[in-house]
């Protein structure tokens, strides 16, 4: 057994490994006592088209009552950091996925930052949980691990299919300066006002937009969408379903919501400048309810004398193979009044074609004439282009335009037709805003009014939970100690001054001084020294961990003893 202590013993490159866990901490902030010193921060935004005079005083700007700032910035900031191009990878910061993220901003948001202490690299998806109270109303949004926050109290499972949706017009985005509608399809009289109104105990509250008619002296209100082979599955063989919903209180006048006949753009050659064009091929269009069977078309669908003086008044739909036609209409008991919205509804199954008004068949049914009824014409939301009902239809409203390729089921157009406060599904969604992870921030925007009653969801009494995560980093080094080392105590009590005049027993060696021999008791091994501490040095001896036994360990000359050494960062 050597008697000189060792001090230092190299560790091994392949005996030093790190590796990395996720942890996640619990975070909870309520409306109780909110304050910017938390280092969360809430905001509501409103859209106000560019460009944002700020400092004008001519204008009276509304601020967030927390921290003063311009909801019209915090609306545009929004838009530029997630919502602009929603999916473009380079022009957003986050949740890039189309085909599993829902991102829409609708003209006011609410929002919820928090700090970066309070989120650690960014939130868990899944685990955010929100429950929200307006007045007497309550709903939670809980996050679906892709940065969806959703509403249960709206169920999925009752939704028509949306990968057999053929066409959606939604209106809900008309507010923006640059319409989406107006700037894809051809508009004329082009207005939006308030959308379907809601039942429930928020009855006198709208939700969403609508297409209104024109108030105009000239002509009615119209929404041109070309004709897309898409269009040509509504023939007599053919399952589909067309469903919208609709408005009116302009007494008197029957007039057209949805067609496809009367306008076609054809191609000719003008000899003049000898070269091909298009034009428009217009024709005129008789009554909704006049005969169409020499008109071909797979779908007339059109209201007939509505308003306060037509109690009978009733929608109607027609479809043509250009000889014989179909035409149904709804019962009297679900005519058209002027002060409801109705949910329309015409599916065609299995040869029969029945109009559902408010998710209940209704009135007339019948098959669809035999052969060809699709043709080239163009879609027309709204009043005809030329004939007897290109007319002003000032309170015409339309919303929420769908067209399937199967016939939805009854289930499903009770879905469609759902227009209640809470529960509600007639926008198909039950996704009410978004989880921005890394950002640590919540966003709700929904055109369903109930989520920005007041100042805005997080402007009213709310309770959110979510997780933060954290990265750990766990370090490990294995310390080999060999049997022939470390085996001479390093304590100065271990050791003595010699006399100058002679040998000292093992009884006066211990009660001499420290000094620079070993006792003999632990030179001939009776006594063994016992590990307490391990230190870690780098390449120039200089401490950098030191690690603690949980109780002393007897150092053994006759085995190697390993230790391994943990700590986190």
């Amino acid at each position: 057994m050597p008697i000189i202590p060792t001090v230092f013993r190299p560790i091994r490159s392949s005996d030093v490994h790190q590796r990395t866990f996720k942890s996640y901490k619990n975070y909870h902030v309520t409306s109780t006592g909110f304050a910017t010193s938390s280092g969360y921060v809430h905001h509501q935004g409103i859209y106000k088209a560019p460009r944002i005079h700020v400092g004008d005083l001519s204008y009276n700007y509304p601020t967030n009552s927390l921290d003063k700032t311009n909801k019209h910035v915090i609306w545009h900031s929004l838009n530029h950091r997630y919502y602009g191009y929603p999916y473009d990878p380079a022009k957003s910061t986050e949740l890039t996925n189309a085909s599993i993220t829902s991102k829409n901003l609708y003209q006011s948001a609410s929002a919820l930052i928090a700090p970066y202490f309070r989120v650690g690299e960014k939130i868990k998806p899944g685990s955010v949980i929100g429950t929200f109270t307006h007045g007497l109303d309550s709903y939670t949004l809980q996050d679906d691990n892709n940065g969806n926050l959703r509403d249960n109290a709206i169920l999925t499972s009752s939704f028509a299919s949306s990968s057999r949706n053929i066409f959606y017009m939604s209106f809900n985005k008309e507010f923006e300066n640059n319409s989406p509608i107006e700037s894809q399809y051809a508009t004329r009289n082009f207005s939006i006002d308030n959308g379907v109104q809601m039942t429930g105990n928020k009855s006198s509250i709208y939700s969403g937009h609508s297409f209104v008619g024109g108030n105009d002296l000239i002509g009615g209100a119209s929404i041109r969408i070309p004709h897309e082979s898409k269009f040509n599955r509504f023939n007599h063989p053919d399952d589909w379903t067309i469903s919208f919903w609709h408005n009116n209180s302009f007494a008197g006048l029957n007039h057209p919501i949805i067609t496809k006949a009367g306008i076609r753009k054809e191609t000719y050659f003008d000899s003049i400048n000898n070269m091909t064009r298009t034009r428009d091929n217009v024709r005129s269009m008789p009554n909704i309810t006049s005969s169409y069977d020499k008109i071909r078309s797979p779908f007339i669908i059109g209201v007939n004398g509505e308003g306060i003086a037509a109690t009978s008044a009733s929608w109607n739909f027609q479809s043509s193979n250009g000889s014989s036609a179909l035409h149904i209409s709804s019962s009297a008991a679900d005519s058209v009044t002027d002060t409801n919205w109705s949910h329309v509804c015409i599916r065609h199954s299995a040869s029969l074609c029945q109009i559902f008004v408010n998710g209940n068949t209704s009135g007339t049914s019948g098959s669809l004439p035999a052969g060809i009824t699709a043709n080239n014409d163009d879609v027309i939301i709204g009043s005809f282009i030329s004939g007897s009902q290109n007319l002003p239809n000032t309170l015409n409203h339309i919303a929420e335009i769908r067209m399937y390729d199967y016939a939805v089921s009854t289930t499903e157009i009770s879905s469609l037709a759902n227009r209640h406060y809470i529960s509600g599904s007639l926008f198909q969604t039950n996704i009410a805003g978004n989880v921005f992870y890394r950002n640590g921030e919540m966003v709700i925007s929904s055109p369903m009014v109930k989520y920005n009653t007041g100042s805005g969801a997080f402007s009213n009494i709310f309770d959110v939970s979510y997780k933060g995560t954290h990265t750990i980093y766990e370090n490990e080094v294995l310390v080999r100690v060999p049997s022939d080392q470390f085996n001479v105590s390093m304590n100065p009590s271990a050791t003595y001054t010699p006399a100058t005049n002679k040998l000292l027993s093992q009884a006066e060696q211990s009660n001499a001084l420290p000094g620079v021999l070993r006792k003999s008791m632990f030179v001939s091994g009776t006594a063994t020294p016992y590990i307490t501490t391990i230190g870690l040095y780098n390449d120039a001896a200089q401490l950098v961990a030191v690690s603690k036994t949980a109780q002393p360990i007897q150092k053994r000359s006759d085995v190697d003893m390993n230790f391994i050494i943990r700590w986190d960062i």
